[in-house]
């Protein structure tokens, strides 16, 4: 498969925002998904914080990108999931 083009220049740091149902553990469940691809598991940084209504969280994760599909493997494992909401 051929990389597709990018803006970003490989391995960067890249942040993610994950938002979602306050009743779900969005913070464990976006972790877990970081830690099973993504390679440098110290490079992951997680910031939870919940909605001012507090209905939701949003979870910020900050890690180390490999590649283009890397990135597309992990918004398609966040996208499909019913508790998540929105990703960023």
């Amino acid at each position: 498969m051929t990389e597709e083009k990018t803006h970003f220049e490989f391995p960067c740091l890249f942040p993610i925002k994950v938002m979602g149902d306050r009743e779900f553990d969005l913070k464990d469940f976006v972790k877990k998904t970081l830690e099973q691809h993504v390679k440098d598991h110290n490079s992951i940084q997680i910031l939870a914080r919940e909605s001012s209504g507090g209905k939701y969280i949003s979870v910020t994760a900050t890690f180390m990108a490999e590649s283009k599909d890397q990135l597309n493997t992990i918004y398609q494992i966040f996208h499909k999931h019913k508790h998540v909401k929105m990703v960023l």
